[in-house]
Order: structure tokens, then sequence, then C-alpha cells
């Protein structure tokens, strides 16, 4: 049975939705002077108590991420969403007074399907990272013995013919992405799980310090690396969009062949509330029919002896930049370089 909180200031209203609802569901009423902590599956307000509890009920909702806290607003006010733009943070559904009970208990339902529904994703989640976390220690736990056991031979390398120091260098390689590849899961299960911190930073100067942050790359490739754009102050998550930054720049460095230098162009400019970071590069291109399935995770296009790699740096792009309301995609031609691009409100 669904748990149903009224937050009515009209006292004729609230008896009377009381009255009818709990035929079918179990329904408390929030007491004015006590915070908002009980357990619930839906809320029903009217204007004033929504006016009154707004930010509570913001806060409650966004403890309940990913799952859904639904709310169904009571309202007189025919054009209430064209008056009230920002009425989606604390509102799901809005009915009109005077309502039928037919159509009131057809709102009802649809909106504690979608709360059902939510807690089941929630929980199904839970349990994924749970399993996650269960097999990256069992598997880092068999990587280290497998390390030990190629240090022990390690130390015994002058019994060993070359072949024998051939499978032993194997083996360390096969350790090496094995840890790569746990770290990798582990790095993408956790990103979006905590929430979203919108700060200003000097887009600039922040793309500066992500290629920095490359610079053995750079080096070891050759690399060229010119930022382009003037300074301008945008409101980002720090940590996501430097996923999506660092992703972009190593994939441009990367991804060329190792007889060109790589040539990495990042040009940012914000127009409309809207900032768009382009990452040019001179590598080997994406074919068209590719250009929407690199972004799925797992997906690879070239041999690992190519291009090392498990993909996942691009579906770590993208779900960085959903995750702050954005959007990413690429246009590219086969052997003459891609232009990875990335859009995130300013």
């Amino acid at each position: 049975m669904a748990r149903i909180v009224l937050m009515l200031e009209n006292k004729e209203n609230l008896d009377l939705l009381e009255q009818w609802l709990s035929q079918y569901h179990s329904v408390g009423r929030h007491v004015v002077e006590e915070p908002f902590e009980e357990t619930c599956d839906l809320c029903i307000v009217d204007g004033p108590s929504l006016r009154r509890f707004k930010n509570e009920l913001q806060c409650r909702r966004t403890r309940e991420q990913p799952g859904i806290l639904p709310v169904l607003l009571l309202t007189t006010q025919p054009d209430v969403w064209t008056r009230s733009p920002d009425l989606w943070r604390y509102v799901d559904d809005s009915i009109m007074i005077p309502v039928s009970k037919l159509e009131l208990q057809a709102r009802i339902e649809i909106l504690l399907r979608a709360r059902h529904l939510s807690m089941e994703l929630k929980l199904r989640n839970e349990d994924l990272e749970a399993f996650i976390q269960a097999m990256s220690h069992d598997l880092q736990a068999s990587v280290r013995a497998v390390t030990m056991f190629a240090g022990a031979l390690d130390a015994k390398l002058d019994r060993l013919d070359e072949e024998a120091r051939r499978d032993l260098q194997r083996i360390y390689w096969a350790a090496a992405e094995m840890r790569d590849l746990i770290d990798s899961l582990l790095n993408f299960s956790r990103l979006g799980r905590g929430e979203i911190q919108l700060e200003p930073l000097d887009l600039r100067s922040f793309i500066e310090s992500c290629v920095r942050s490359l610079e053995v790359e750079i080096a070891e490739r050759g690399a060229q690396v010119r930022v382009k754009g003037g300074r301008r102050t945008i409101r980002a998550d720090p940590a996501l969009l430097r996923i999506a930054l660092m992703n972009l720049l190593s994939n441009a460095i990367k991804f060329t062949p190792q007889d060109v230098a790589p040539e990495v162009t990042v040009y940012a400019s914000v127009r409309k509330n809207l900032c768009k970071i382009r990452v040019n590069d001179n590598g080997i291109g994406v074919a068209a029919e590719d250009q929407q399935r690199i972004f799925m995770p797992f997906v690879r296009l070239h041999p690992e002896e190519d291009f090392p790699g498990i993909g996942l740096g691009l579906s770590s792009v993208r779900k960085a930049v959903e995750l702050m309301g954005g959007r990413t995609g690429v246009d590219s031609i086969p052997g003459r370089g891609s232009s990875f691009w990335i859009e995130i409100p300013a």
C-alpha cells in the first residue's frame, strides 16, 4: 500500500482528500512544526503549502535521487506553469480545482507508478554497484597473486631461458592490463554517483590545466596542443568537465599514426549561455557509420596492439557531459582527423 502525505492549508480539501484516499492508500498529514522527514511515495500540496514548504520539498526530492518522490499540486490557476517557470523543480504534475475523483485517481496512480519504477531502478543500481565492488575486489586479489608469483620468478631470472623471460613479460603486461580494466570499470560505475557541483570556472585556464596534466603523453608523442578562445567564466562541475576534456585530449594524442606528430587544437566559445568546446586532431578519423556507437561502453574500432584501451573513454565523456545537462558528438573523415565537441549550459 502506497503512503501519501497531504500538505494542504485548505482545511475542507484536506479533510475530503484524506477521507477519500484512505480507502485505497495509507494517508498522513504533514505536521507544520516538524521537518519533512516522513517516508512516503507521493506528496499532494496546494498553492499556499507549496510556497511555504518548497525548500523542504526540493531538499527531500534531491535526497531521494536517483529515486523519484512525486509531488502533485492542486491549484485554482489555469496558467500556473506559465506564471511559475521554476515550478518543475518542486512539482511533477498539477490538477485544477474542482476536480473529478476519476481524474484525480488517474493522476495519482500514474505518479505512484513512476515512484515504484524509480525505486526498482534505484535498488537495481545499488545491487549492481555492490556486485561491481565485490567483483573488483576478487579480481584485484587475483591480479595481486599473479603479480606476486611473477615477481618470485623474476628473482630467478638467471635460471630462465629467453623464451621463459618473454613469457614472464607477457604475465606482467596481462596483469597491468587487468589492473587498468578494473580501475576503469570502477571509475565508470562511480561516475555521477555524487551530487553535481556547479562552480565558476575560467574556461581557458581550466582547459590549459588539463593540457598540463598530459605533459608526459604530449612529450612522448612530440605532440603540439594549442588552446584558442577568450577568457570566459562558466558554471560547471569541475570534476565532470575534467573527465570529459582529459579523455578527449588523450584520445586526440593517442589515435594518431605512430609516424605522425599529433597536432591538437582546442577551441572554446560561449554564446547564448551555451559553452561549446571542440578538440580537433590530425588523427586516423572515424567512419560515418561508427560516429554514434563509439560513445557506447566497450566499443573498440581498432586492435589492442595498435591502440590500447578498453573502450570506456568516450562513454565516460558522454556520461559526464550529460550529467551536466549537455551533449557531445564528433565530425570526422577517416584519414583526415576528427573534431570532437561537447556543449554544456554555461
